[in-house]
């Protein structure tokens, strides 16, 4: 996922029209810049064969049907359902790098939708296991019988652990069934985010038009050109106002069926339903946003030096992403990207230092914009290595993005090595922990190798972005998603009105008073993608938090403190996740990460200010 707040940009090849850039097709592409997904299969055939094996092993698997209150059985069943997982992750991995490659390539489309309806099927068909896991009455003595079952224990503990919210046999087929159903907003809403939704061009205060994307965006905010950054601002809200009440039925779409499964499921709210299977307390995304607003003094603060530095009366929201120190402000090409980051990491010790340099060089990422990728960077697991999505600009930001995706494949890579198939898969809420750490150790790389002080205010500069975009936005992001789910909850239906009206208020009080909330922020809702992925945007101001106070303890701590930190990347879900980051060293049940993550932030700015006088 990109999830550091920054949002991905282009690099524009020598096919301009009027100042601006057309994307390259995906078949421009070199092929030292794309990634091998020949790593997973070799061709679609061996793909193909794959989907058929696992229907195979699905159908076999469903003979242990009212069988597993057996060691033996139970063993045998743990062991194919492994092997199914496995195979089933390669295949739902593989068509989603082909499909987010080029959303508007109709074939690879539907090999994805294959992988994901067979992936509904089976896990349809296998719906039984947990229930009869569950009533299962002395697990221990199965352990003494067949010692080899001590390999799926953990695995065996979580379904147990969330025992008063399975439902009967029959209606947990019927959960698993519509599952395909339940992602229809997401599926909307990517359709029209990644392929269908145009933006006319952006004015320059030349005359020249720049071609406007969600790729560019960003990139266009960021240029000290006001003429140009109201412009991509204003024509690329009005895209997304011209199809305002669709968007705003995917989210009450999505909000409704939270609602459907966490009543279902006897939760108290879709909150409770979503970090509880994350095994996090609903306090800890509660104490968050009750942290962030006992210290929101600190962002207005920043809103005042920004406003002061960039000598205007009041700041717009396009305003928001101009670098403060332009002097600075050069090209980053890939090559040199890859250098700073692999030297970055190097205190974490040879082993993972060698995987990184083979992911960098590889082919493990997917480099450039075209036309029709997706939008954004992530990082995804998959068993034969990770795969990185970037849209990489020769950009300080997009360097820093190429950290944070790395961060992710090592955190997969090592939780993969280490782990059994059934306890690699980290919990969502650590996720962005190591991602943000590698972010924090090339800013400390980056400081240390240019001492001139305009360097160092770009460089906190962009490290001040990152507390605004990341710790701060996020969790106004997280408010919103709590908040119009709690609309939902009462029956209220979401209108683009009501959406609107709730984002601008808080966009109000998050900002502060020197900053005019623009009408059309107030559409911003509507671009987020992190809105229909059940409360997770929290976790990033979590994970950037932890991660402040790891890289710190990593950065000037003791070898010690390494150790436990590589020890976490390595623990994938064998433990809670809080309890995986209080081994690490950081306790995010209470707020003082939180809190210190917020003092270092109100410091870098004091100490940009006095650079700045």
């Amino acid at each position: 996922m990109n999830s550091s707040g920054l949002i991905c940009i282009i690099l524009c090849y020598n096919r301009h029209i009027n100042g601006g850039c057309l994307l390259m097709k995906r078949n421009e592409q070199k092929i030292e810049n794309t990634w091998k997904t020949e790593d997973i299969f070799e061709d679609e055939a061996a793909f193909l064969a794959c989907l058929d094996t696992c229907k195979e092993l699905g159908n076999e698997l469903c003979a242990y049907d009212g069988k597993l209150d057996d060691a033996s059985n139970l063993l045998s069943f743990l062991k194919g359902y492994e092997k199914l997982t496995c195979l089933l992750d390669d295949c739902l991995g593989y068509a989603s790098l082909l499909s987010y490659q080029d959303t508007a390539d109709a074939h690879h489309q539907e090999l994805k939708g294959k992988a994901n309806a067979l992936a509904v099927e089976i896990f349809t068909q296998l719906s039984f296991s947990d229930v009869q896991i569950m009533q299962i009455k002395d697990l221990e003595s199965f352990y003494a019988s067949q010692p080899i079952l001590e390999r799926y224990r953990v695995y065996l503990e979580e379904v147990c652990r969330l025992k008063e919210h399975v439902l009967s046999e029959t209606e947990e087929k019927l959960m698993a069934s519509s599952s395909l159903m339940q992602d229809t907003p997401y599926s909307i809403f990517g359709m029209l985010n990644n392929a269908d939704l145009k933006f006319e061009d952006a004015i320059d205060s030349k005359g020249n038009k720049h071609t406007l994307t969600t790729g560019t965006f960003i990139h266009m905010l960021e240029q000290e050109d006001e003429v140009l950054r109201e412009s991509a601002y204003r024509n690329f809200y009005a895209g997304y106002g011209s199809m305002i009440h669709t968007l705003a039925a995917c989210l009450n779409g999505q909000t409704n069926q939270l609602k459907f499964n966490s009543t279902a499921r006897k939760y108290a709210s879709s909150l409770e339903c979503a970090v509880d299977a994350n095994n996090v307390s609903p306090r800890v995304y509660e104490q968050l946003i009750e942290t962030v607003h006992k210290n929101i003094h600190v962002l207005h603060k920043y809103m005042r030096v920004r406003k002061e530095v960039m000598k205007k009366d009041k700041l717009h929201m396009y305003d928001l992403y101009v670098p403060m120190v332009n002097e600075c402000n050069v090209p980053v090409s890939f090559e040199q990207a890859k250098e700073d980051v692999l030297h970055s990491i190097q205190l974490y010790g040879t082993e993972y230092a060698k995987v990184y340099e083979r992911g960098l060089n590889s082919r493990w990422i997917d480099v450039y914009e075209n036309e029709g990728k997706r939008s954004g960077a992530y990082s995804s697991g998959q068993r034969v290595h990770p795969f990185v999505l970037m849209n990489f600009a020769d950009s300080l930001d997009t360097e820093f993005t190429l950290a944070h995706e790395m961060g992710h494949a090592m955190h997969s890579y090592m939780s993969t090595k280490y782990q059994a198939p059934l306890d690699r898969h980290y919990k969502i809420f650590v996720a962005e922990v190591a991602s943000t750490c590698n972010e924090a150790l090339l800013m400390d790389y980056l400081r240390k190798q240019n001492s001139d002080p305009k360097f160092q205010a770009y460089l906190i500069n962009h490290f001040m972005e990152q507390f605004r975009t990341t710790l701060f936005r996020q969790c106004m992001f997280a408010e919103f998603e709590k908040i119009i789910n709690e609309k939902t909850a009462n029956n209220e239906v979401l209108t683009s009105d009501t959406l609107n009206q709730i984002y601008a208020d808080l966009n109000k009080f998050y900002y502060g008073e020197d900053v005019i909330v623009d009408d059309e922020i107030s559409m911003e809702w509507a671009r987020i993608p992190h809105f229909y992925m059940n409360f997770y945007v929290y976790q990033y101001a979590t994970g950037f938090s932890a991660a402040m106070a790891l890289s710190q303890k990593l950065l000037h701590g003791t070898q010690a403190d390494i150790d436990a930190y590589l020890s976490f990347l390595k623990g994938g879900c064998t433990k809670s996740p809080v309890e995986l980051l209080r081994m690490a060293g950081v306790d995010m049940a209470s707020p003082k990460p939180v809190e210190d993550a917020i003092e270092l932030f109100d410091s870098l700015i004091d100490e940009f200010e006095s650079i700045m006088k």
